[in-house]
């Protein structure tokens, strides 16, 4: 999944070039400007595509399928036998599951049901959420300002057209590919010869896995935050700043084995998924707006030296090292909500 966002990326940044020269004039626009609304059409068609393929394939597990009628039912009143108006009532068909068992309430009724009786006040009572939500939403200051402004960043300092700055681009995307990937693989390694040996100084499962969690979250944003306050010097050399634009990507991935696990270790199958949604809202609000409070920066500071890019690159460091602090003091794997 987290090859995915980042495959993602790298696409667009190789086509958006691309739809940008076809669409120029057709998208009602001058012939001799870029298309950039063409480029949105495009993209949010190809979304619309995209759900096709996605409901006939996707499922809530391996073994689902869709709900299915009792065979040989027909909903029909019958008489309950008692003699008044209400006596005739509908026999209702029973829904088969899966499983094979009887669904006796409907999905949105569970989903109801579900919400209604989440443990709300524990979530926010607890330190560890707290922790996972904070480290959440820097991680995504961060990124979403690479991913938005990135492109704009090699144009500006360094005199990049459009299509060269998409290509300077990939490199970070392709790291970020190779971080998660590498970060899940050592982090299950890991925790396998540590759970497996026994582990050192007589250290509980759970101290073990905080132990990791706080290990891989730390590097993906103390990790960044490094690669960000180098690069607020702005180097000279673009191959530089390509370098450590990669390392602040790649090693944010690292949060795969960090906070993006811990759902699954603060709480039981029931609440693991609303838990991950309930950080990442917080989480993609803040970097949703960090893409605009970037923007206002530069504009800012278009007029001194650097364009604002040191203290954007600054500022997105020191919000990383925040991040990195709460996760650090406030995260344990202990299981809270069953």
């Amino acid at each position: 999944v987290i090859s995915g966002f980042h495959l993602g990326t790298i696409g667009a940044y190789l086509a958006s070039p691309l739809v940008l020269d076809f669409m120029s004039g057709l998208d009602g626009g001058p012939a001799d400007v870029p298309g950039w609304r063409g480029m949105f059409y495009v993209y949010g068609l190809a979304g619309l595509i995209w759900l096709i393929p996605w409901s006939i394939v996707a499922k809530d597990a391996p073994t689902a399928n869709a709900l299915t009628v009792e065979e040989d039912c027909e909903e029909t009143f019958v008489n309950n036998m008692i003699e008044d108006d209400a006596s005739l009532v509908l026999n209702e068909c029973e829904i088969i599951d899966a499983d094979g068992s009887v669904a006796t309430t409907s999905r949105i009724e569970e989903m109801k049901s579900l919400l209604q009786s989440a443990p709300w006040e524990d979530f926010v009572k607890s330190p560890g959420v707290w922790g996972m939500t904070l480290a959440h939403a820097a991680k995504n200051f961060e990124l979403y300002n690479l991913l938005a402004w990135t492109p704009t960043f090699f144009s500006e300092q360094y005199g990049l057209n459009v299509k060269e700055s998409a290509a300077f681009s990939i490199l970070p995307s392709i790291c970020g590919m190779v971080g998660g990937l590498t970060a899940g693989s050592a982090a299950d390694f890991i925790l396998a010869k540590s759970l497996g040996d026994g582990g050192s100084k007589g250290d509980s499962e759970t101290e073990k896995r905080t132990k990791v969690r706080k290990l891989f979250q730390g590097i993906a944003l103390l990790g960044p935050a490094a690669c960000l306050y180098l690069l607020s010097n702005l180097p000279d050399r673009i191959e530089t700043s390509q370098i450590l634009l990669g390392g602040a990507v790649g090693l944010q991935a690292f949060d795969s084995a960090g906070f993006g696990a811990a759902s699954q270790e603060k709480a039981g199958e029931r609440w693991a998924g609303l838990l991950y949604s309930l950080t990442s809202l917080p989480g993609v609000l803040v970097g949703s707006v960090s893409v605009s409070v970037t923007g206002q920066l530069l504009d800012m500071m278009a007029d001194k030296e650097g364009h604002g890019w040191t203290t954007v690159f600054q500022l997105n460091a020191a919000i990383c090292v925040a991040g990195a602090l709460a996760f650090l003091l406030l995260y344990d794997s202990k299981k809270e909500f069953e």
